[in-house]
């Protein structure tokens, strides 16, 4: 059974005939039972699931047995009826298809006041009869992490975490659906989930061991709030006050699933999970207070003196700047540590709820800040660039590797988790290593520089320059291997194409972008390219003289496109004179012709050419497109496979078959 999802039948009786928006007092006299009703947790549909499936889910991902919910409201959104207002609808989960409505529960039946309207859902599931929870009596409840614990512990696994995960569901949209029959219920995370990634070396017995003795454990995030508020117009909950005399804060054991950690003695990851209460700047810096988080573990490993001796070690460490924790939403600490010289470095990254493995990448979904072009990053033939010193790439003295063990195989391809690494991948190319017949893949979202940077040149309020963007390869230089984007993004790019020049080998797949400010030589993606680009895009406007996408293409493009106008005379490409293939530009061209696909064309050209932004958002032009990417795939059955999916009144979105 897919993750998070179910159908239900709901004990329950709408109309099929509409009523009028001033029909207050009539109800309708021909009613029917709601059956089908599609229950999910996160919203996750299973033909949007990965087709991986993750190592580990936290919490709870579908409905069990005894599983409750309470409807605190349901009413019509716009110009609610009393008489159609209802509250404190309560069910519970009996197996696999069926909710039943709690016996003595009224009123009996449900009605929607007109089959076409969106109607407003607000409620709440417990894990369980026992979670403690409390009415507050003004439409807010109250809950607790731990109730009548000192210490919450999660180690026994994640039905531990289950007794602890409240869902709620706030959703001003519902809508009846196959003429009244069914509607959907989306419920959510409202507690944050907390991820800790441990990587230790040199703690094995000696230089040239291997062995597993070595294990991390006893993980402790101290004095974490365990209190929190939620009501009835909101899906997210809210922790009391930091100096609410109510508030109480406890110590997390988090849980760690694989207890022998991945890797060797000299290199290994051991990872925790946990739940705990939303926490942003509010709650820490109310009254001048200010809570940093702090954690510590313990390490054991074998005596070097003496390796059948057993040596454990408490490591404790704290976060100068603040971590927040996002209801609905997985906040990750990466700790690394060092044995040889004790040295302990940290950072934090944010992502969905929980790890979801893709086809692609199987990873943790990070993200990175780049605020310095100036970094001082390493490149292979650097004097420094050693193992333990390395940037990005390293010489291993036989194999060129990157720091985490790679070589740039098909099967070990780089990886790119950081804005600095990308800036070293830069200027890689740029000091001549093309990269030819090697793989590279980015393994975060990576943001270049902070929000508060400025977007041009003119902008004087700003206390932060945008930082200028140096470009991956030069017409010297030609990058030429394989990069796998792997549906991440570069956000916030700005001044230069992020790639200057794409070779006749290169080949850039599932990689996109948005930038800031202007783009110098046209294309977000690459200035010219000689190669393949598929599956990419660029979100939102793009200031550029040349295309949106790309400036001038001798290569191939194919399931690729610009949502957003382009501010400039060129639509998704300036000069093409290759081959463009099932791509599609939504938004004004400044300069130029709307939905334009390229300024000049001397090459080939099979896109579908829209009238208006409506019509790119119809059925009918997400299957032009497929049908036109369909034939040429008969004669280019080598290439990756990247089809559309129509999404109503959205873009079309291209995903990886």
């Amino acid at each position: 059974m897919m993750k998070g999802y179910q159908y239900f039948c709901l004990i329950a009786t709408m109309a099929l005939a509409a009523c009028s928006n001033e029909d207050e007092n009539i109800m309708p006299g021909n009613v029917t039972e709601i059956v089908g009703i599609e229950a999910t947790i996160d919203g996750e549909q299973p033909s949007r699931r990965a087709a991986a499936t993750p190592a580990v889910t936290v919490g709870r991902t579908e409905f069990v047995t005894d599983d409750r919910i309470v409807f605190t409201n349901i009413k019509r959104t716009t110009s609610p009826l009393e008489s159609f207002t209802y509250s404190n609808i309560r069910y519970y989960f009996t197996d696999k298809k069926n909710w039943k409505r709690t016996e003595g529960n009224l009123p009996e039946k449900i009605y929607w006041t007109d089959g076409s309207s969106p109607h407003t859902f607000i409620g709440y599931s417990l894990p369980s009869q026992q979670y403690y929870w409390e009415d507050n009596g003004d439409n807010t409840y109250s809950g607790e992490l731990g109730h009548e614990l000192t210490v919450i512990d999660y180690t026994e696994g994640n039905e531990a975490l289950k007794k602890e995960d409240l869902l709620l569901n706030y959703d001003t949209k519902t809508v009846a659906e196959t003429g009244g029959l069914s509607t959907k219920v989306i419920f959510t995370h409202a507690l944050s989930n907390v991820r800790v990634v441990v990587n230790i070396k040199n703690f094995a017995s000696s230089a040239s061991a291997v062995d597993t003795k070595v294990g991390v454990g006893n993980m402790v995030l101290h004095k974490q709030p365990t209190k929190f508020k939620w009501g009835i117009h909101s899906s997210k909950v809210q922790v009391l006050d930091i100096n609410d005399s109510e508030q109480t804060t406890k110590d997390l054991m988090l849980w760690c699933p694989a207890a022998d950690g991945e890797g060797t003695g000299q290199s290994k990851t051991f990872t925790f999970y946990g739940l705990t209460t939303p926490q942003d700047e509010l709650y820490h810096h109310i009254n001048g207070n200010d809570q940093p988080l702090a954690f510590s573990f313990t390490v054991s490993y074998p005596n070097p003196m003496n390796p059948a001796e057993t040596l454990t070690k408490t490591y404790s460490g704290a976060f100068n700047d603040l971590v927040h924790f996002n209801p609905g939403m997985c906040t990750t600490i990466n700790i690394s540590l060092n044995h040889k010289d004790e040295q302990m470095f940290t950072d934090v990254s944010y992502s969905d709820w929980n790890f979801v493995a893709t086809p692609d990448l199987g990873e943790l979904r990070k993200k990175s800040t780049f605020l310095d072009i100036n970094s001082n990053v390493t490149i292979h033939t650097d004097a420094q660039a050693t193992i333990y010193d390395a940037t990005w790439l390293y010489n291993d003295g036989t194999v060129l590797r990157d720091i985490y063990g790679n070589d740039g195989t098909v099967g070990m391809p780089y990886r790119i988790s950081t804005a600095s690494q990308l800036l070293s991948f830069a200027k890689e190319v740029t000091a001549g290593l093309t990269f030819k017949d090697k793989y590279i893949r980015l393994d975060a979202d990576i943001t270049m520089q902070s929000s508060s940077a400025k977007t041009n040149l003119e902008d004087t309020t700003s206390t932060q320059a945008a930082v200028k963007w140096i470009g991956i390869g030069t017409a010297a230089h030609p990058f030429e291997g394989t990069f796998l984007g792997g549906d991440r993004f570069v956000n916030r790019l700005y001044d230069a194409p992020l790639f200057a020049c794409l070779g006749s080998q290169a080949r850039v797949e599932q990689l996109h972008i948005t930038t800031i400010g202007s783009i110098s030589g046209g294309g977000a993606l690459a200035q010219t390219n000689q190669g393949i680009i598929g599956g990419c895009k660029v979100i939102d406007d793009v200031q550029t003289a040349g295309g949106a996408l790309v400036g001038t293409n001798s290569g191939i493009i194919y399931a690729s496109y610009h949502t957003g106008d382009t501010k400039g005379t060129a639509g998704l490409v300036d000069t093409n004179t290759g081959t463009i293939v099932g791509c599609y530009q939504a938004g004004d061209v400044a300069g130029g012709t709307a939905f334009s696909i390229a300024k000049t064309n001397q090459g080939t050209i099979a896109c579908p050419v829209p009238t208006s932004l409506y019509e790119i958002q119809q059925q009918a032009f997400t299957d032009q497109l497929n049908s036109q990417l369909d034939s040429w795939y008969a004669t280019h059955a080598d290439y990756t496979l990247f089809h559309y999916v129509h999404a109503a009144a959205n873009w079309p979105t291209v995903q990886r078959q």
